[in-house]
């Protein structure tokens, strides 16, 4: 009974007057009742919020502590006998993974836990007449932070109602615990690999929803990842993996890594800094390591350069990071590209998508907006000039000074560098091998005034990193104080175009058409066009700037 209730509290609310609306949406929240569906390891009981079933921290694999740290997830299963008992309670967030605060610029604070491994459901209608479409949300944060159900950077319950849409986020082990790649680990595996804790997590996600999801209301023949930053480039790796055949059937890829070719056996020798700063030479010590030793035994600041901070910046020629996802042989058999053009792939259509001004989140200096071209020469000069004077010179010409501000130029030319002209890579060489279609985006939409959004002070209205995310979870009011029309109708679009490609395969413009024949500029409106930038990535591809993409 209260069931429907809700669905014609829905109706009413999609469809009456605004003010009806209004009152609806500010007794809604206070609504709450029991609810309970059963999942293949018990009974799970959540809670109404907004007008939409809440299912928060349901556990899908045992505690990943102990000897369990470093091992693939063990999943829960009556037949490994490590379900619950009784019914679960699931009306509060599960335990963020173990990391250095993302909010703690000094890097020294921990939070979180290495018991983590929790999902959340968010469901409009439990017993729908036809299934609903899925959305599983893969956070991002370099995957070192972060977690499922970050406050402003998380899928709600309010949007489940007004998407009609079920959502999954979860919480995948991070830095060391989800992606340390060790020889030792690797000689006491039974794969004999390591490394990918945390893509295991993910395949192991993907799994409970395929077989608990029809009893949220899901369909889970039409599940669609999408994840921003890391969870892009996740998102590109398990595209290349076969644990994965069959367990969705869409994805939106935002902001991604397009480099992914690090073998296991190189990640080994490179992080032997680790077992140096841990001081430790066998298995034994390593378990025997506290959360806190183990994270700050990581090499954040020396080669492979886990923390990756100069990834906010221009390259300086034959810098390099290491890297935290690996070429393991087993979850990701082959390098991405390889694996594509080998037929080994996820074939699924593929929304695409970069923002003009991505490092604008994370520049080198955060008084980048007080420049003056004399700065913004000089830094290019310090850079981009170890490149050579003749791409020196070009870059000048492509991005000159005294056009826009320094701030704008400098990060449109790292953008382009670091994601926006490998992401062209990355949608090329998989509309060149998918039978599925891929469609590419570039967001130039700017908000009407700078922003501070997850911790992070956004020091200009420019395409910033996280934007088009921030737009499809419906947060831009919670962003700006006072939305210009312009703002609204941002996010507005940005909801229709993603909605559309989850329930049809193709954006909601009927002029975007699949890549390389059209990219798409992304604003308050859909602009067809035939190319982001051209000339300027043609120019770094040519000269090997690839290379220099962001690596995860």
């Amino acid at each position: 009974m209260f069931r429907l209730i809700l669905r014609d509290l829905r109706y009413i609310m999609m469809n009456a007057a605004q003010g009806i609306s209004l009152l609806i949406s500010s007794i809604l929240p206070f609504l709450t009742c029991d609810v309970t569906v059963q999942t293949n390891c018990g009974l799970v009981n959540g809670i109404v919020k907004d007008g939409a079933f809440s299912f928060r921290g349901i556990p899908y694999a045992s505690p990943p502590v102990g000897r369990l740290r470093w091992k693939p997830p063990e999943a829960l299963s009556p037949k490994t006998g490590n379900c619950w008992n009784g019914t679960f309670t699931a009306n509060t967030y599960g335990n963020t993974c173990f990391q250095i605060s993302p909010e703690d610029p000094e890097r020294k604070t921990l939070i979180g836990s290495e018991d983590c491994l929790y999902l959340n459901v968010l469901s409009p209608d439990l017993k729908p007449e036809m299934p609903k479409p899925v959305m599983v949300w893969i956070h991002g944060g370099s995957l070192q932070v972060s977690n499922g159900n970050w406050p402003l950077y998380m899928p709600t319950e309010k949007l489940a109602m007004e998407t009609d849409i079920v959502y999954v986020g979860f919480n995948y082990r991070l830095h060391a615990f989800g992606f340390m790649s060790l020889q030792m680990l690797a000689d006491n595996s039974t794969t004999k690999t390591s490394g990918n804790y945390g893509f295991m997590d993910m395949i192991a996600v993907l799994q409970w929803v395929h077989l608990n999801i029809r009893n949220f209301g899901g369909d889970p023949n039409q599940v669609t990842v999408f994840g921003q930053s890391s969870g892009g480039t996740a998102i590109f790796a398990l595209l290349a993996s076969p644990l994965c055949k069959g367990l969705f059937h869409k994805a939106w890829l935002l902001s991604a890594s397009p480099i992914l070719n690090k073998t296991a056996s190189e990640a080994y020798t490179d992080n032997e800094a680790f077992l140096r700063n841990a001081n430790c030479s066998n298995i034994d010590c390593l378990y025997s390591l506290t959360s806190a030793e183990v994270t700050f035994a990581v090499p954040w600041m020396k080669y492979p350069y886990w923390a990756m901070l100069d990834q906010g910046d221009l390259p300086t020629k034959y810098y390099f990071d290491g890297a935290i996802a690996v070429v393991d042989g087993v979850v990701i058999p082959e390098a991405p590209f390889d694996a594509w053009a080998n037929g080994n792939m996820v074939d699924v259509p593929l929304l695409i998508g970069s923002c003009a001004n991505e490092i604008d989140y994370n520049p080198l200096d955060m008084t980048i907006n007080n420049w003056t071209w004399t700065h913004y020469e000089e830094h290019v000069n310090e850079t981009i000039g170890t490149f050579g004077r003749l791409v020196l010179e070009t870059a000048f010409k492509l991005y000159p000074s005294h056009h826009i501000t320094p701030e704008f130029q400098l990060t449109s030319m790292a953008s382009d560098i670091r994601a926006n002209c490998p992401n062209d890579v990355m949608s090329l060489y998989a509309a060149a091998t998918f039978s599925s279609p891929v469609y590419r985006y570039v967001v130039t939409a700017k908000p009407s005034v700078p922003i501070h959004a997850v911790g992070i002070p956004f020091p200009a209205s420019y395409s910033m990193h996280m934007w088009d995310v921030f737009a499809f979870f419906g947060f831009i009011p919670d962003y700006i104080k006072h939305p210009t029309d312009s703002d609204i109708q941002w996010q507005r679009n940005v909801q229709n175009e993603v909605l559309e490609f989850v329930r049809t395969g193709k954006p909601f413009t009927s002029s975007w058409k699949p890549y390389p024949a059209v990219t798409a500029n992304l604003s308050f409106v859909t602009e067809a066009m035939s190319a982001y930038n051209p000339v300027q990535c043609e120019f770094w591809l040519q000269n090997g700037f690839f290379s220099y993409s962001w690596i995860n």
